[in-house]
């Protein structure tokens, strides 16, 4: 939820699951009118039952409707109740305004889930059982989702000591890094490795590197590697 000059959720939120499964998170608004105790609020009927919004206006919540994995958008994977938004997913935002979730390990899909999903996601070639670069294009919603060769340098810009000049598509050595930087952007500590959104083959797809004190970008890798991260562009 979002605050606003009538609304403040920073107070603790909480999470409840209904009787029938719904996963729901519930979160109170600090600005919300206290109730008078002396007054008489309203009420109608629906089928038969009383309805009020005297006691429950102070409360907002944020329900699940389809049941499927983050990022979550709104009225497609969960609905709103005297809520203002879901916030802002920005984990990681860069210089130039773009922003990204927080990583994730990516959970891969198989050859023929691969195929079955490939040209609404954008991908353009399957081949493994294992695909894990094709699950982090399948939880980014497509391959437009991801991050850019250039998005990836610029990270690499963000977290290495003084913003040094990072070549875009080869290796950059003798690197400065200070421990705690990439933490602070929401990132592992290096070593570690980010996908990209670049499909080099139906094998192969761009990442990444971000090791202690250098960083390239090479799809040398397999797509079924499970040791990489994946991010995918938030809002």
């Amino acid at each position: 939820m979002k605050d606003s000059e009538t609304a403040d959720y920073s107070s603790p939120n909480i999470g409840i699951i209904t009787g029938d499964g719904t996963p729901m998170i519930l979160s109170y608004n600090t600005k919300c009118e206290a109730l008078d105790p002396v007054k008489t609020y309203g009420w109608s009927t629906e089928d038969n039952k009383p309805v009020t919004n005297a006691t429950s206006n102070c409360v907002a919540a944020v329900f699940e409707i389809n049941g499927k994995k983050k990022p979550n958008k709104q009225n497609e994977d969960v609905a709103l109740f005297n809520a203002n938004g879901l916030g802002s997913s920005c984990a990681i935002k860069l210089d130039n305004g773009r922003c990204f979730t927080s990583p994730f390990t990516p959970t891969p899909l198989t050859k023929a889930e691969c195929e079955a999903q490939k040209d609404d996601l954008g991908i353009k070639e399957c081949y493994f059982d294992n695909d894990y670069w094709a699950g982090a294009v399948k939880k980014c919603k497509g391959v437009g989702n991801m991050p850019t060769k250039s998005d990836l340098t610029k990270i690499a810009q963000a977290i290495y000591k003084g913003n040094p000049s990072i070549s875009s598509s080869s290796s950059t050595n003798g690197l400065t890094y200070e421990p705690g930087t990439a933490t602070s952007l929401g990132l592992p500590e290096p070593l570690f490795y980010l996908w990209s959104g670049e499909e080099e083959s139906q094998s192969f797809a761009y990442h990444r590197r971000f090791g202690p004190n250098e960083t390239y970008y090479y799809c040398t890798y397999n797509r079924n590697d499970s040791n990489r991260y994946a991010i995918c562009l938030g809002d």
